[in-house]
C-alpha cells in the first residue's frame, strides 16, 4: 500500500484518481489543487507517491515537479495530462517525474503506472473481477456528478 497524494486543479479528476487510488489498496493522505499546495503538502505529509496534472492556475505541475524532487530527490511523481501537452511530459520527466499518464485515464492505466513506479507486481493489488468492480464504481460515480452538474 502507497500513500498518495492527488494533485488537480479539477475537482472531478481529484475524485476519479482518489477513488481509483483507494480501490486499488492504497491510501490517499492528501491532495492539492495547484502547485504551490501541492509542494507545501508534500513536505508536510510525505507522500510515497504524487499523481500530479500540469496544467494548473499558480504554480504549474512542471514546477512543482522541480520543487518537490528539489527537497526530496527520491519522489516518486506521476504526470497524468492530456495527449496535446506531449513535450511538456517530456520536461516533466526532466525536472523528476517517473512516469506519466495521458488522459483519458483508464482504471487500468493508472493501476499499471502506479504500480510500475511503486515496483508492486501488478496481481498484487488486483485481479480481473478487482478491475470490473472499479470501473462500476468508477461508472456509477461519473453518472452521479453528471446528474449533479444538470442540477447547479
Amino acid at each position: 500500500m502507497a500513500k498518495v497524494m492527488v494533485v488537480d486543479d479539477t475537482l472531478f479528476m481529484r475524485i476519479l484518481i482518489k477513488s481509483i487510488m483507494k480501490k486499488a489498496g492504497h491510501l490517499v493522505i492528501a491532495e492539492a489543487k495547484d502547485g504551490e499546495e501541492a509542494f507545501r503538502k508534500y513536505m508536510m505529509y510525505k507522500p510515497d507517491l504524487v499523481t500530479m496534472d500540469i496544467t494548473m492556475h499558480g504554480m504549474n505541475g512542471l514546477d512543482a515537479v522541480k520543487c518537490i524532487t528539489n527537497y526530496d530527490k527520491n519522489a516518486k511523481i506521476v504526470m497524468i495530462s492530456a495527449m496535446s501537452q506531449k513535450s511538456m511530459f517530456i520536461q516533466a520527466v526532466k525536472n523528476g517525474a517517473k512516469h506519466f499518464i495521458i488522459k483519458p485515464i483508464t482504471v487500468e492505466k493508472v493501476i499499471k503506472v502506479v504500480n510500475e513506479v511503486m515496483g508492486i507486481k501488478a496481481d498484487v493489488y488486483m485481479d480481473k473481477e478487482d478491475f470490473k468492480e472499479i470501473k462500476e464504481s468508477i461508472e456509477e460515480m461519473k453518472k452521479t456528478i453528471g446528474e449533479l452538474d444538470k442540477e447547479v
